[in-house]
């Protein structure tokens, strides 16, 4: 054999055997889940039901960390600056993930290059709710309420999230003007509506259904074209305006360079806990849709979302730093 084709040959199987060896020895240690929301939010939510079960199949504690603020940034940092071997996970909601490198110039972090690719967790459709002062019990009333008074409040849980692009996404297909106002985390700005700060929120489903169905919150309508299985009484947005879809798309990334024995077993892991009888009810709860996908499948997604977002963002001029 030649003898440089035989000393690749064994350097390719010592490779494949380290990373085997490495995804058996996997986890050594506790997991960190770090969330960029407050608690009680969507992402929130899922990540601390898969944490549960995750803990189990492991045999290591599967700990959630929140690191909120700068629109996702400021625990997207952590995450890519941590090592790479599986104990520190970015649990997030992608589609935020992928919007920032439109908002954002001076990034510490690109949203793609510094990050593997793990799992995706689930679908969950954002959500328009207004206070009952405001009158409007339909997104077409709502939409005549706001004609008749421009600069009507309407929050979202972070400038730069996928609430706050989706709220000026249905602004502009309304043809309204709105005062947009930020908060942090899904659940702050709805405690906000409640209290009659706000008339307004695009909201997660999560941190609004329960005070809808007290009738402390009137739902407007889902953020997407048709209505969910989960909600049928809640009418779509899309059945009055179009083009005003949004999610939350919770999933999961690794620092790159996150070996891929490593990676390949946490996608099994989350989509073992995903399946759980616990995870599908809180699933069923908010309007959840289980998504599974490979990592390279994943990887393509999100490289295709930065571009479609980007559009987004330039339509609606939204810009920070």
């Amino acid at each position: 054999m030649n003898r440089f084709y035989g000393g690749t040959v064994a350097f390719m199987f010592m490779a494949l055997t380290l990373g085997s060896a490495m995804g058996q020895a996997f986890p050594s240690r506790p997991v960190r889940l770090i969330v960029p929301f407050p608690t009680g939010g969507a992402t929130d939510t899922f990540s601390r039901a898969l944490a549960v079960e995750m803990s189990k199949s492991l045999g290591q504690p599967v700990v959630v960390e929140n690191r909120p603020g700068a629109g996702t940034t400021i625990a997207a940092d952590i995450v890519s600056k941590s090592p790479p071997d599986g104990h520190t996970l970015f649990f997030t909601d992608l589609s935020t993930h992928t919007i920032t490198s439109s908002l954002y110039t001076k990034l510490p972090y690109h949203p793609l290059r510094d990050f593997a690719p793990v799992a995706p967790v689930n679908s969950s459709p954002l959500i328009l709710v207004a206070h009952p002062s405001v009158g409007a019990k339909t997104v077409r009333e709502l939409v005549a309420v706001a004609k008749k008074h421009p600069g009507i409040t309407l929050a979202n849980s972070g400038i730069g999230t996928v609430t706050h692009m989706t709220a000026e996404k249905f602004r502009l297909r309304a043809g309204i003007q709105v005062t947009a106002v930020s908060y942090k985390g899904g659940a702050t700005p709805v405690i906000a509506l409640l209290g009659g700060e706000v008339a307004m929120v695009m909201a997660t489903v999560p941190a609004s259904i329960e005070h809808v169905k007290r009738g402390k919150l009137v739902a407007l309508g889902l953020a997407a074209e048709r209505r969910s299985p989960y909600l049928p009484d809640v009418a779509a947005i899309g059945e009055t305006l179009k083009g005003v879809e949004g999610a939350v798309i919770s999933g999961v990334l690794a620092p790159a360079g996150t070996p891929r024995a490593i990676i390949e077993r946490l996608n099994a892991e989350f989509a073992r806990a995903s399946d759980s009888p616990r995870a599908r009810e809180i699933f069923a709860t908010n309007a959840a849709e289980t998504l599974r996908m490979s990592p390279a499948a994943l990887q393509e997604a999100l490289e295709r979302d930065v571009k479609l977002w980007a559009e987004v963002v330039k339509a609606t001029g939204v810009k920070l730093d």
